[in-house]
């Protein structure tokens, strides 16, 4: 029984990458809030500039570091606060939002599979 145990331990990581579970998430910087977020975008995951907004109007761009094509919907309280185009390799837009004091912003690729492959991810904004 502990040779099973053991075999299925050492296993688990090739497992997982078996059933599509995507490599670990980017990190989420730390530092003071932010009114100018940066956004690349790779295969299946965001890099973040920051992870906490400063609540009133921020200046997102979004730049395509990747491959393949990629999009990135910001939603705040359930309603959508911006849906940038669909970007190609090397293509970037810029946009200015307006987030909510206290409330996280969940970011979202709507590229078919590339959310579920781990492109999501959430910021925190700062309270007044």
């Amino acid at each position: 029984m502990r040779r099973a145990t053991a075999v299925l331990l050492l296993m688990a990581p090739a497992l997982l990458t078996a059933c599509g579970a995507s490599g670990p998430a980017a990190p989420v910087p730390e530092g003071p809030p932010v009114s100018e977020l940066r956004i690349g975008m790779q295969e299946y995951r965001y890099q973040l500039s920051a992870g906490t907004l400063l609540p009133g109007p921020v200046e997102v761009t979004v730049t395509n570091a990747g491959s393949s094509a990629h999009d990135v919907v910001l939603v705040q309280g359930g309603s959508t606060l911006w849906a940038s185009d669909l970007l190609g390799p090397g293509e970037q837009q810029t946009v200015e939002v307006e987030v909510t004091a206290g409330e996280q912003v969940q970011l979202e690729c709507t590229v078919g599979g590339h959310s579920a492959a781990g492109m999501h991810t959430t910021l925190d904004v700062a309270r007044d």
